[in-house]
């Protein structure tokens, strides 16, 4: 596929991972969390007997739940499904390494500094040279692609790849 490229990592064995992989990894995340998400909202509402009113509170411990059931596949796997089924993995930018639990809590709060200013963040990773978001910046993480043994890397590509 043409710009799912990556660029050699310091680690060898791994590259890092291009922009629309990562956006695809996104999108498959998104269709294994979406009823997740939606099954807690209505388990939500069945235990307040249908009343709208506590919703908050609801969302709150929905939204917690998500998080960390993130968090535990990115402790456990280093990826969440769908970066682990396009063979992408969240490495410690310093030396490729597993990161650290307060370091994965504080990138998947960076999500929120990601979005908001019209996930500019997000689209950081477009042109920056380690092809990190704010919320890789902010956690010191990478993103990288894991390379079969022997298979060697492919050459640079540019941001958008």
């Amino acid at each position: 596929m043409q710009g799912f490229g990556g660029r050699p990592a310091d680690s060898p064995g791994m590259v890092l991972a291009g922009f629309w992989r990562r956006v695809l990894a996104q999108v498959i995340d998104i269709v294994w969390m979406l009823p997740l998400s939606l099954a807690l909202g209505f388990l939500g509402l069945l235990l307040r007997g249908g009343d709208p009113d506590g919703s908050a509170l609801s969302e709150l411990l929905q939204s917690l739940i998500v998080a960390l059931v993130v968090l535990i596949f990115w402790v456990e796997r280093q990826a969440t499904p769908g970066k682990w089924v396009l063979g992408l993995r969240i490495v410690a930018a310093e030396d490729g390494g597993q990161v650290p639990i307060g370091r994965l809590v504080a990138r998947y709060l960076g999500y929120i500094l990601s979005s908001i200013p019209f996930g500019l963040g997000f689209l950081w990773a477009l042109w920056d040279t380690r092809r990190q978001t704010w919320h890789d910046k902010l956690a010191r993480t990478l993103v990288v692609r894991d390379l079969p043994p022997g298979m060697p890397p492919p050459p640079s590509t540019p941001p958008f790849g």
